[in-house]
């Protein structure tokens, strides 16, 4: 345990090193949720990578998710919503705590009712990552790829550059 715990402290202060340029030019941006969560697009695009990134603002009182940011806005537009009922794995991740790993074409299949819309665009596995702020969940920055694609040692990678990402959900809850 202690050697995973480890190995996860690098990543997270090699995903710090290559952050922080692009954090701080973000916060001097007129928008700078937007600009953050593009940073944090490219940092993972980099590593792990992904053909879809969408961030899910969660608003418990109204029992709903809203994307704030998408790699592919044609697809996945900036605005849309979905209610807790419409999504059960999010309702799992906001429950737990817990990333949501899948990682082949069946999970997506089995958890993901717009499962045919993503598999149309390659996207086979998938991570939900939820984002913290104290022990309140945001909300979720999702990655899909390949199947097979994402890995556990791409979990703390992932988990560094969404907690880097924690004031954009902040800010997106104090916005609305």
């Amino acid at each position: 345990m202690a050697a995973a715990t480890a190995d996860a402290e690098r990543h997270y202060s090699a995903v710090g090193q290559r952050a922080m340029p692009e954090i701080m030019r973000a916060a001097r941006e007129p928008d700078p949720g937007t600009a953050l969560f593009h940073a944090m697009d490219e940092g993972l695009a980099q590593s792990p990578g992904h053909r879809l990134l969408t961030v899910l603002i969660y608003f418990r009182d109204r029992g709903e998710s809203q994307r704030a940011y998408s790699s592919r806005p044609v697809e996945y537009p900036i605005g849309g919503r979905k209610t807790l009922g419409q999504a059960p794995r999010m309702r799992e991740v906001l429950a737990s705590g817990e990333a949501f790993f899948g990682r082949t074409r069946q999970d997506v299949i089995d958890k993901f009712p717009d499962h045919r819309k993503l598999l149309g665009m390659g996207c086979e596995s998938i991570i939900n990552m939820p984002v913290f702020w104290g022990a309140r969940v945001l909300g979720t920055v999702n990655l899909l790829h390949g199947e097979g694609h994402f890995a556990e040692a791409d979990l703390p990678v992932i988990e560094a550059w969404a907690q880097l990402a924690a004031p954009a959900f902040v800010a997106a809850h104090l916005a609305r």
